[in-house]
C-alpha cells in the first residue's frame, strides 16, 4: 500500500517530537551534572530568611567572603587558594587537597575544639588568666562547648595554643596567629561570627541546623548581635587620625617594628627571636637576595609591565613592602597585607628597610644554630 506523503510528514514529525522530549528529560540533565566544590555545599540565601543578616545560609556566604573572597573554589590538590580579607588560608588548612601550613587544619576542627577544652593545658590556661585576662586581647578563657572556643580562639588565639604552634621560646604559651579583629586586619564581630559559621557548614556537610555561630558568639561575650553588628569591612584605608600604637614610628626599633606589623606571623627574620618559624613568605635575607630578586626574570618581565620600578635593593625591599602586589616572590602565595603603606611612617619604613638589608644568608645560618627550630619544637605534625 502505498502512504500518502502527507501521513509520512506526519509520522516524521510526531518522530522528532518525541525524540526532543526525550532529549530535554534525560540528556540535558546529564549534560548539566557537575561536580560540587569542595568545603561547604554552595548555599542559596532562602527567601524565607527575608532580611535576617544571620540567617545561618547568610553568615556562611560572608563566610566564604571573607575567608576566600568569593565563593569556596574548586581547585586541583596542592592547588594554592585565594586569600580573602581574613586571610584564613594563607595559614590554615580549610579544603581536603589544599597545600599544607604552619597552623592547625581546620578540617575536622569542631570535634577536636570539643576535646581540646576538656584538656588540663586547656583548664591551666584558664584558670592562669581567670583574673587579669590574656595580655594581649584581655580575654579570659573560658569556653564550655565546641562553639564556644572557636569563637574564643579567633577572638583570642593565646588564650589556648595548640601544642606545637606556639612562638619559640614561650612553650606553647603565645600564638604565632594574629588578632583578626585588630586593625592588622580589622574584620568586624559579624565577619567573625561568619568565619565560624562556615567552618562549621563545612564540617557538617551544608546541614544548616548545625550552623551556631551566632548562638556561641552570644553565649560566649553575654551579649546579643543585633542587626546593626552586621557589618562586612572593607581593605583598611589610611585614617585621618591613625592610632599610633599601631603604626611604625620612627623611633621604635626595628625589632619593635616587626612584632608590632606582626611581621613575624609570615617571615622568618634572622636575629629577630620573635620571627623565627615564619614559613608563608620568603626568609628575609635581602642583603643577597634583593639584588637577585630584581634581577630574575620575572622581576624584569613584571618591570616592563609597568607593575614594579626599583632599581636598587633598598627601592626593592621598600616596594615590596608597600606594594607586594607588584611581584610574587616564585614559589610564594599572594598573602601579605596591603595596607603597610598606612601603618608606617616614612622614616619607620626606611629604618626597616635598612635592617632587612644587613640580613644574608650567613646571619640566617648562625641564627638556626642555635634556634629552637632545629629541635623539632614546632615542627610537629599538622594539627
Amino acid at each position: 500500500m502505498k502512504i500518502s506523503r502527507p501521513i509520512t510528514h506526519l509520522f516524521l514529525g510526531v518522530a522528532l517530537l518525541l525524540g526532543l522530549i526525550l532529549f530535554r528529560e534525560f540528556g540535558s540533565k546529564r549534560a548539566v551534572k557537575k561536580t560540587a566544590p569542595s568545603g561547604a555545599p554552595p548555599v542559596a540565601v532562602s527567601k524565607s530568611t527575608g532580611n535576617d543578616p544571620f540567617a545561618p545560609e547568610q553568615l556562611v556566604s560572608v563566610g566564604e567572603r571573607v575567608i576566600f573572597g568569593g565563593h569556596a573554589p574548586k581547585f586541583e590538590p596542592n592547588q594554592d587558594l585565594p586569600v580573602g580579607r581574613g586571610q584564613c588560608p594563607a595559614c590554615h588548612v580549610i579544603l581536603e587537597g589544599q597545600r599544607p601550613t604552619r597552623f592547625p587544619k581546620l578540617i575536622g576542627v569542631l570535634s577536636r575544639a570539643g576535646e581540646r577544652i576538656q584538656e588540663e593545658r586547656y583548664k591551666k590556661t584558664a584558670q592562669k588568666y581567670a583574673e587579669t585576662g590574656e595580655p594581649k586581647t584581655g580575654i579570659r578563657p573560658h569556653a564550655r562547648t565546641a562553639g564556644e572556643y572557636l569563637i574564643e580562639s579567633i577572638y583570642c588565639p593565646s588564650c589556648y595554643v595548640v601544642e606545637g604552634f606556639g612562638l619559640p621560646e614561650t612553650e606553647d604559651a603565645v600564638s604565632m596567629m594574629p588578632v583578626i579583629d585588630r586593625p592588622e586586619v580589622g574584620l568586624s564581630d559579624y565577619e567573625m561570627v561568619a568565619i565560624i559559621a562556615y567552618v562549621q557548614a563545612a564540617e557538617a556537610q551544608g546541614d544548616l541546623s548545625k550552623v551556631t555561630a551566632r548562638q556561641d558568639w552570644e553565649n560566649y561575650f553575654g551579649k546579643k548581635l543585633t542587626a546593626g553588628d552586621a557589618i562586612e569591612t572593607k581593605a583598611p584605608s589610611a585614617p585621618a587620625m591613625p592610632d599610633f600604637s599601631k603604626v611604625g614610628l620612627a623611633q621604635e626599633t626595628p625589632e619593635e617594628i616587626i612584632e608590632k606589623m606582626a611581621c613575624f606571623a609570615c617571615h622568618t627574620i634572622p636575629t629577630v627571636p620573635i620571627a623565627q618559624v615564619g614559613k608563608i613568605g620568603p626568609v628575609l635575607t635581602l642583603k643577597t637576595t634583593a639584588a637577585k630578586r630584581i634581577a630574575s626574570p620575572e622581576y624584569q618581565r613584571a618591570l616592563k609591565e609597568g607593575k614594579v620600578r626599583a632599581t636598587t635593593p633598598k627601592q626593592y625591599v621598600v616596594e615590596s613592602i608597600v606594594n607586594p602586589d607588584g611581584f610574587i616572590v616564585p614559589g610564594f602565595d599572594n598573602a601579605m597585607p596591603k595596607h603597610f603603606k598606612e601603618r608606617l611612617t616614612f622614616a619607620a619604613l626606611d629604618r626597616l628597610a635598612d635592617f632587612l638589608l644587613t640580613l644574608d644568608e650567613e646571619a640566617m645560618k648562625n641564627q638556626f644554630q642555635s634556634s629552637p627550630a632545629d629541635t623539632g619544637g614546632v615542627s610537629k605534625t599538622r594539627d
